[in-house]
């Protein structure tokens, strides 16, 4: 897809971010299930690491960055479109167009960040296989009346806080080229004056497609789709 058609997403801004560490990529939520520990942290030389999953790993990395003074509970939500089964387990299909049956399936993840240190900033994977992500958006129902993120409380240990709407934050849609899997989308709370509650939040887009060729072989999240499906259980007898 051209650049200049991200570039007008609505509410959306592509922005480079060069990131050092590994802080937004060990958190993961229940998008998918398991940790990644030191073996699948790789680096280049310079403790360089990849930002975004790239085109070759089928994963959305969703980051939740605070800049307050508070602590912050981003409430992220994914949709996928899944295959309509019968009672038999069978596809689904239209009678008048022959195509395949599907129906949205929502994912919510909450992402708790801290107001100081490496915790303010934290991600989630979510996986595009066998169903690709299609929608990435804050709010529980991505609605513009949902609360995006809570600040002050204490996260899902306790009191969530003071909720925070933005109708104009749109859920970015793969359909609509606002992203692709692959990719990295940034949702940023910060202080500002001239919003209710005094904190406003905003996003963007880290294209998957211009992660840095030196990450080939050595990118994290390629080896942890392998790791994932290497845990294939065995179901044949002895």
């Amino acid at each position: 897809m051209p650049k200049s058609a991200r570039r007008r997403s609505l509410h959306f801004q592509i922005r480079r971010l060069q990131i050092i560490g590994v802080a937004a990529l060990i958190s993961l939520g229940t998008a998918c299930t398991g940790l990644l520990n030191p073996a699948f942290i790789n680096s280049t030389s310079g403790g360089v690491y990849p930002v975004t999953p790239g085109p070759g790993a089928a994963f959305v990395l969703v980051r939740g960055r605070n800049e307050t003074a508070q602590n912050v509970q981003f409430i992220v939500t994914i949709e996928r479109q899944v295959l309509v089964t019968d009672d038999q387990g069978n596809f689904v299909y239209d009678q008048t167009t022959g195509l395949p049956v599907t129906r949205p399936e929502r994912q919510t993840v909450k992402l708790d960040a801290g107001s100081t240190g490496k915790s303010t900033d934290v991600g989630t994977l979510f996986s595009c296989n066998p169903n690709p992500v299609t929608k990435v958006g804050l709010g529980a129902n991505l609605l513009p009346t949902d609360a995006v993120v809570f600040v002050g409380g204490q996260g899902s240990a306790g009191a969530l806080g003071f909720g925070v709407t933005a109708p104009n934050l749109n859920p970015l849609d793969l359909y609509q080229g606002n992203f692709n899997c692959g990719d990295t989308v940034i949702f940023r709370a910060f202080s500002s004056k001239g919003v209710a509650g005094g904190v406003a939040v905003d996003a963007f887009l880290l294209p998957g497609s211009e992660q840095p060729s030196i990450f080939a072989g050595l990118n994290t999240f390629v080896n942890y789709q392998s790791f994932l499906e290497s845990q294939v259980p065995n179901t044949e007898g002895p």
